[in-house]
């Protein structure tokens, strides 16, 4: 049951790290400068990928 949720927290992860990217891309989101808000959102999914236990899963 507890590797469902550190898949589950990769997911979310890997979801809020391209939306990160997507936003760092374009820079301007609704007349907006998105840039400040994509560094936080990729800073977060990578804390996320890297708290996800999978490759220490994937070993056992």
């Amino acid at each position: 049951m507890q590797q469902k949720w550190y898949v589950l927290q990769f997911i979310i992860g890997l979801s809020l790290a391209v939306l990160a990217v997507a936003g760092m891309f374009h820079g301007t989101l609704f007349g907006e400068n998105t840039t400040g808000s994509a560094i936080v959102l990729g800073i977060s999914g990578i804390l996320l990928i890297a708290t996800s236990l999978i490759g220490i899963l994937k070993k056992q």
